[in-house]
């Protein structure tokens, strides 16, 4: 599909030197280009200002920042040096696979086994142990076949798992085995910086193009600034939250192998609140609330504070040779979008 570049040629050389400069640095987790965040829990978002942001683990202040400067002043994040408006959130980014330690609802409806299979259910590699999030229904641009998208660390999950091993529904961290094999890895993005990965459905249960609670996707699209979303996950159900990032690059370890992720979407709570993303929502499919059309592949979050992290669905489909087989519905007008608040 067309890829479209929503960056300005002056916020592309910004983000451009500032991943030079800092994306390895070990205090940087991610950099992309949005909205200044103006308080630290992530709330409030200035959607006037477009910023290069590059997201730190930890935000030093006063004199801890000043003896660092001094120090490392190359390390310093300078608006000057990058001739365009900086901003410098807090906060720390992991992949949410569930693990069976963690504490999860009660009687979690979506850990059960689906028939016919749609987005936003448990699923995992069988050579895993955990469960991730069903993304959705994909198509092969050339054979045609029917395929499951969601995350490389949902599907594959390790270096030593090779294509055409099983895929359970429900996943084995939610008590999935043999008998719930659905599917058999194909491929995977990992290669092209994108934690994505497509599995070949084998017929036994099919896989129609529906979001658990949502409904059909309509297609795919470009995320861009602003835009309200919504996602139907494995652990959170469904949730909502605003594009404030777009993108980006963040740096993950995967296996013990450090990797850069491109392409990353930032998705923020809505003004009102709410959680986002939590473990077992990995390979959700984020949808535009007003089309329903697929914006981004999620894959990672942080709780404190309450962000969420996909990459642009465009990106990731071409990557896998895959598209998005669209349902079309007409254009809903949806209370709550970002219009509606003053932030």
């Amino acid at each position: 599909m067309t890829v479209q570049n929503n960056l300005s040629t002056d916020a592309q050389r910004a983000l451009d030197t500032a991943v030079l400069q800092h994306l390895f640095d070990p205090n940087v987790a991610m950099i992309d280009v949005g909205y200044r965040i103006r308080d630290r829990r992530g709330h409030r978002l200035h959607v006037d200002e477009t910023c290069v942001r590059v997201h730190v683990h930890q935000k030093l202040r006063g004199e801890a920042f000043a003896a660092f400067a001094a120090q490392y002043p190359e390390r310093v994040v300078d608006a000057k040096r990058l001739d365009f408006p900086v901003d410098v959130p807090e906060a720390t980014y992991s992949v949410q696979p569930w693990w069976p330690w963690y504490w999860q609802p009660p009687l979690n409806p979506r850990t059960r086994a689906f028939n016919p299979l749609v987005g936003g259910i448990s699923v995992s590699n069988g050579l895993l142990t955990g469960s991730g999030t069903l993304g959705g229904l994909v198509q092969d641009r050339v054979t045609g076949d029917a395929m499951i998208l969601s995350n490389w660390h949902v599907l594959v999950g390790g270096w030593h798992v090779f294509p055409d091993t099983p895929i359970y529904q429900p996943g084995t961290g939610d008590a999935g085995g043999p008998a719930h094999t659905v599917a058999h890895l194909s491929r995977d993005g990992m290669s092209q910086h994108l934690d994505a990965a497509v599995a070949l459905v084998d017929g036994t249960r099919p896989l129609i193009n529906e979001q658990h609670k949502i409904g059909p996707v309509c297609g795919a699209g470009n995320p861009m600034l602003g835009q309200t979303v919504y996602k139907s996950g494995r652990t959170t159900g469904v949730t909502y939250g605003i594009v404030s990032g777009i993108d980006g690059y963040l740096t993950m370890y995967y296996g013990g192998v450090r990797r850069v992720i491109r392409h990353t979407i930032h998705i923020s709570q809505m003004p009102t609140g709410g959680q986002v993303s939590a473990p077992g929502d990995s390979g959700s499919w984020w949808l535009d609330v007003v089309t329903n059309c697929a914006i981004g592949l999620h894959f990672a979050g942080s709780n404190d504070p309450e962000f969420g992290v996909a990459m642009a669905m465009p990106q990731v489909l071409d990557a896998l040779d895959v598209e998005i087989v669209p349902e079309l519905l007409p254009e809903r007008n949806v209370a709550g979008s970002l219009e509606r608040y003053e932030v």
